[in-house]
């Protein structure tokens, strides 16, 4: 914990960003449906909701990382405050970013950045040969997606109830896009 000249400590410093472990995935769970009523169901259809709901149960999460279903989430990582998961993100089909998510309490303090910055990287070491990392964007997310360097690729769309907008950044501007390591 670093102390901040006015005397507030900085608990970003303390949140670690490590590949999820087996066991992480209840925890990885709940995060993402306590996520669901207020900020990822924002513009989005019951059916919408009820995909959501469906993919963040348990068993699926850890079928999903422990790539027993395709696609299986590789690479994946959680953002993790002492023994609590904060964040978690994954993707899917090499160079998909598909989930970003962060607690609550800990929106705003460059957490889903690190945990972009980490997908990215690890994108870029397993797959040389890709130029672009691509997400799909909800509309609570967009503006973070375009600070971290993120373009619009092509209209909003919608599907079995889910609006988003394709989103891709080029791998190479990343390093340039991103101040810090993770």
């Amino acid at each position: 914990m670093t102390l901040l000249a006015n005397g507030a400590t900085n608990l970003v410093d303390d949140v670690a960003i490590r590949a999820p472990l087996p066991a992480d995935h209840l925890e990885i769970a709940a995060l993402i449906q306590s996520l669901i009523p207020r900020y990822l169901a924002r513009e989005l259809t019951p059916e919408g909701i009820a995909i959501l709901r469906e993919n963040a149960e348990a068993g699926m999460i850890g079928v999903r990382l422990g790539g027993l279903i395709y696609p299986a989430w590789s690479p994946a990582f959680v953002a993790v405050a002492g023994s609590r998961i904060v964040g978690f993100g994954a993707v899917r089909n090499e160079t998909h970013i598909t989930q970003v998510q962060v607690a609550e309490g800990w929106q705003g303090r460059g957490i889903g950045a690190r945990l972009v910055r980490a997908l990215i990287e690890s994108v870029r070491q397993r797959h040389p040969q890709a130029r672009f990392v691509t997400l799909n964007a909800a509309s609570g997310a967009l503006v973070s997606y375009l600070r971290m360097g993120f373009v619009p690729v092509g209209p909003r769309w919608l599907w079995r109830g889910i609006i988003a907008q394709p989103m891709s950044i080029e791998i190479d501007r990343v390093n340039r896009k991103f101040g810090y390591q993770i």
